[in-house]
């Protein structure tokens, strides 16, 4: 006999969940349940459809990054085609200066240093700006605003180089100072594309940052 609206039989006493079981299915249901609001706080999903990125994603700072990529590509083709010529003056530069040295070869050693840095320079700018291309595309196509600050974070890298190859390869008499000016006007340009992804247009579509602020955790505080 069971008695009216009882779950088990009473007599099996095994099948009735103790208070203390009861308590801590409680305890284990409300922990899975703020497990999944602090992640979905963290993490919060992202719009289905966002709608059509900002044309200062999309076209501006495009632009801008095709005449950065312009520019460098002239300075670099100008840099191989005259490499031996670029090894030579580096090279004449860093003898002069290490000739006060007196446990080195100063001839020897400028033109070791020379060999290496011309065409290794002008190889990482080159691979630089090929990188900085796919990366901001991928901010539109992806809708994400970590690869944003990833195409900021290589394009200060980039500029803060490119005035050191100017110096060590064009910044010669011999040397057309067009090229000098060039190289600085794609350190520019590529500096300007990446601020443009900054602007508000592009901030309010991108999904909202994920990062922990002080100042945001303090108001909720």
């Amino acid at each position: 006999m069971t008695l009216p609206g009882a779950w088990h039989d009473p007599d099996d006493s095994e099948s009735i969940p103790t208070q203390a079981e009861l308590d801590a299915e409680d305890l284990a249901e409300l922990a899975r349940t703020s497990a999944d609001r602090a992640l979905t706080d963290r993490y919060p999903r992202r719009e289905q459809d966002p709608g059509p990125a900002p044309v200062a994603l999309t076209r501006d700072a495009l632009y801008v990054w095709y005449v950065s990529a312009g520019t460098a590509l002239v300075c670099i083709g100008y840099g191989l085609v005259t490499l031996g010529g670029a090894t030579r003056r580096l090279a004449d530069r860093l003898a002069t200066q290490m000739s006060d040295a007196q446990q080195i070869d100063p001839h020897a050693t400028a033109d070791s240093m020379a060999a290496f840095w011309p065409p290794a320079l002008l190889i990482g700018w080159l691979l630089a700006m090929a990188v900085t291309y796919p990366l901001l595309t991928a901010i539109a196509k992806h809708h994400s605003r970590n690869l944003r600050s990833m195409y900021a974070a290589v394009c200060v890298v980039v500029a803060l180089f490119v005035p050191l190859i100017g110096d060590l390869i064009f910044a010669y008499p011999e040397v057309p100072s067009a090229f000098r000016v060039l190289a600085w006007t794609s350190a520019g340009t590529l500096l300007l594309s990446s601020l443009i992804t900054f602007r508000g247009a592009v901030g309010r579509w991108l999904p909202e940052s994920t990062r922990i602020r002080p100042s945001r955790v303090w108001r909720e505080r």
